[in-house]
């Protein structure tokens, strides 16, 4: 059975609806996953049953790693901030420093409109694509266009992510694939060739 995760907090708007399988916390109040609530298991039959093989964790890993391109914020004064896993928060570290998200954007100039926990990025994995979700107080464009607070919305390679108004926070979306990934989508012909001048790949 596909195990699926529900945020457990009551006051949270996303309370016990079905998140991303792959989400560590939830994209709204943060609260984490690892305690989700799950369907309840099917009890065990008495009766002879048919022992099926399944891929392994480690196997599976490795897999969706290779097919998952990494994610890089680049800013308009030259800094990059990678995504150092398949998800996390983007926004800025407490004055207290106790919480500080995966990609800390505090240094940058105007950084003060950015919220906490601004966005939640994750990969997903059925639409092979990254997934972005605002929660912030002064809102997120994507190529100029408002997202809607608390609904995922897709990234592509070039977009334009914009956080907060008035143009102060501008980042450009870069999916970088390795070399691993670059034979596997042309060994399967799964893009057009010349689509790799879009796309960078680390030497």
């Amino acid at each position: 059975m596909i195990k699926t995760h529900r945020c457990s907090e009551p006051s949270c708007s996303f309370f016990n609806q079905v998140l991303p399988h792959n989400a560590k916390i939830c994209p709204m109040c943060g609260t984490s996953l690892t305690q989700a609530v799950q369907p309840p298991a099917m009890v065990a039959s008495t009766a002879h049953h048919v022992q099926t093989s399944t891929p392994s964790p480690q196997h599976s890993s490795t897999i969706n790693n290779q097919e998952r391109p990494q994610l890089k914020l680049l800013h308009q004064s030259k800094q990059s901030f990678v995504l150092p896993r398949e998800s996390g928060v983007i926004g800025r570290k407490s004055q207290a420093g106790d919480m500080r998200p995966d990609i800390d954007l505090t240094g940058l100039p105007h950084a003060g409109i950015i919220s906490r926990t601004h966005a939640y990025l994750y990969w997903d994995i059925a639409q092979k694509a990254y997934m972005i979700v605002d929660n912030s107080r002064n809102g997120s464009h994507l190529n100029n266009n408002l997202l809607p607070r608390g609904t995922p919305h897709s990234l592509s390679h070039g977009d334009k992510l914009q956080l907060g108004q008035d143009g102060l926070i501008c980042l450009q979306i870069e999916l970088i694939y390795d070399l691993i990934m670059k034979q596997s989508l042309n060994r399967n012909k799964f893009f057009d060739v010349r689509d790799w001048n879009t796309i960078r790949v680390p030497a």
